[in-house]
């Protein structure tokens, strides 16, 4: 409930504080006066858009802020979010500078501007012209039925509606998938082939390196043929000269001989005998690597050819054997996914299936708790449409299935699916006896948009947890006795929420619990805008000036005291129907 509202410095107000009560608080005054500036500043508290021309003239900010107290089953929610001071009241604030910027503060914590409106639209519910022509949009009809059928239809379609969200996620998944079938199909191709091809060679790590070196003697063998066997002819086969072997044989033997004279020739005589048989040993050596030259015919060309198809590897995919086998197993893992995409799909079209029957299942109880709903809910409606002056409104409330080849399977066809189900629910009226129910845009007129507002609110009351309601001239194009039953209805509305009505009537006026005056004074050459809530003599006095545009006729206070009395009565009346 709005406890109080304190204006500084926006348009005409340059300072106001109003202290607002339960029930029903009527706000009156003259074309001008500044009802439109209260309306903008509760609109403000509600994330509304501001800017720098809603200041008043030399000021460099506006103000707006509202206390507010917090419905007992609300406090979880708020206090959730770290909102609730302990005796459960909440400030909302709202400041507008000159130079553009606005600050948003909930209990003096700066918040968003999207913060504010969440927090401003749980406690405050603003009906203006604008809300009104909202009834002449078909797509915001099944808000309101819904909110009639009562927290299991609501629950069931929070249910469709994440159930809903999981389906369209698979879809989407499903499209991706069969939107890319082609170039998965050619990218298997592709794996298939390089990992083939990398198969078929067998590479080895440092296998290369080794080709490399072969490659090498293939190309000298001759070269090292003769080299090597003109090595073992010196050392030990010559036959044209004396081989090194038996030279240094000699020499060992007469280095012995000389011994037996200088036993220091001992030694070396020695040294050499060992150089002798080393030197045999690598004649030996040298022979079997003469034999190793062999190769077979064509040995070279198949070196050759396997160097280039490891380079031809290579420049595919990878500077070495090490990369290249390393590329074949990322291509082979990426080809077994490739393998599972069409598991993938299954799986996928068959949780898109399961999803669609369960979908199916839940639209078909929201449209079957809807039909029963909307049937009580038009009766009710045209009840209190009756109460307002319109004895021969026929309401209707249609729903509407329509046939969709991407739809939910149902047993004779598919349907179209939207947020909250299956259904499209559209408000149809017949003013007048004899004429066919059609939709609100086509027949209804600003007043009796107002009045099925109204009767809305009202069916509606006890479904609608926001605390206050606030209507800005809902009245327009009623009076007389159509005046009176509206009075008479926004006080029965206010026994269940705290209701605030901007109006014009005096009819309506004289239903308030609390009665606020809009003024316009000059003060210093300039306009200013004050609020003083009315009591007894006042009270009657503008009730007279909204009868008659006089306060000082006798006739004009008269009539205000008897209108006064007859909205006393009814309230009363009320009351007691209420208590029996």
């Amino acid at each position: 409930m709005l406890h109080e509202l304190f204006i500084r410095d926006l348009a005409l107000i340059t300072k106001a504080r109003v202290q607002f009560g339960g029930g029903l608080n009527v706000l009156t005054g003259e074309t001008g006066a500044g009802k439109t500036v209260v309306v903008g500043a509760v609109n403000l508290l509600l994330g509304g858009r501001a800017d720098s021309t809603m200041i008043r003239r030399g000021c460099d900010r506006a103000e707006v802020q509202g206390l507010f107290s917090v419905p007992p089953a609300m406090k979880p929610d708020f206090e959730q979010d770290n909102f609730l001071v302990d005796d459960g009241e909440l400030i909302i604030r709202r400041v507008v500078s000159a130079d553009g910027k606005n600050k948003c503060y909930i209990n003096d914590s700066i918040v968003t501007v999207k913060t504010l409106a969440e927090v401003g639209r749980r406690l405050l519910d603003l009906h203006g012209q604008h809300e009104h022509q909202s009834l002449f949009k078909p797509s915001t009809h099944i808000d309101f039925l819904d909110k009639y059928g009562g927290v299991e239809l609501l629950r069931l379609r929070d249910i469709f509606r994440d159930d809903l969200k999981s389906l369209r996620e698979r879809q989407r998944e499903l499209a991706a998938i069969q939107g890319t079938e082609r170039e998965l199909l050619a990218k298997k191709d592709l794996l298939q082939f390089q990992t083939n091809e990398i198969d078929q060679a067998v590479p080895v790590v440092d296998e290369d390196e080794e080709l490399m070196r072969e490659r090498e003697i293939l190309r000298n063998a001759r070269k090292l043929y003769e080299v090597a066997a003109n090595s073992v002819n010196a050392i030990s086969d010559s036959g044209d000269f004396t081989p090194a072997v038996d030279l240094i044989a000699r020499v060992a033997e007469d280095l012995r001989t000389a011994a037996n004279i200088d036993v220091a020739l001992d030694e070396i005589a020695e040294r050499l005998n060992s150089l002798t048989i080393e030197l045999e040993d690598c004649a030996a050596s040298l022979k079997d690597y003469v034999s190793s030259l062999d190769f077979p015919p064509g040995r070279l060309q198949e070196v050759e050819d396997r160097l280039s198809l490891l380079a031809l590897l290579k420049k595919k995919y990878g500077a070495s054997i090490d990369e290249i086998l390393k590329y074949r197993d990322l291509a082979a893992r990426e080809l077994l996914l490739c393998d599972t995409s069409g598991e993938r799909i299954a799986r996928l079209e068959g949780e898109i299936g399961e999803l669609e029957r369960g979908l199916a299942e839940v639209a078909m109880n929201l449209s079957l708790m809807r039909k029963e709903a909307a049937e009580k809910f038009a009766v009710e409606v045209g009840q209190e449409l009756a109460d307002l002056n319109m004895v021969n409104a026929d309401f209707k409330v249609l729903l509407i299935s329509e046939e969709d080849n991407d739809g939910l399977p149902f047993e004779n066809g598919r349907l179209k699916v939207y947020a909250h189900g299956i259904d499209r629910v559209e408000f149809l009226i017949s003013a007048n006896k004899g004429e066919p129910p059609r939709p609100l845009a086509k027949i209804a007129s600003g007043g009796e948009v107002s009045r099925i507002m109204l009767a809305l609110k009202i069916v509606l009351a006890d479904a609608d947890e926001t605390p206050t309601l606030i209507f800005d001239e809902i009245d327009v194009g009623i009076g007389g006795k159509t005046a009176m039953a509206v009075g008479k209805k926004m006080s029965l509305l206010s026994r269940q929420h705290q209701v605030m009505a901007v109006t014009h009537l005096s009819q309506i006026a004289s239903f308030a619990d609390s009665h606020f005056s809009i003024e316009k004074k000059e003060l210093d050459d300039k306009s200013i805008t004050e609020i003083d809530e009315l009591f007894d003599e006042g009270r009657i006095r503008e009730i007279a000036r909204l009868l008659s545009g006089k306060v000082d006729s006798d006739l004009s206070l008269k009539h205000a005291e008897e209108l006064l009395f007859e909205a006393e009565g009814k309230k009363a009346s009320e009351a007691r129907g209420r208590t029996n």
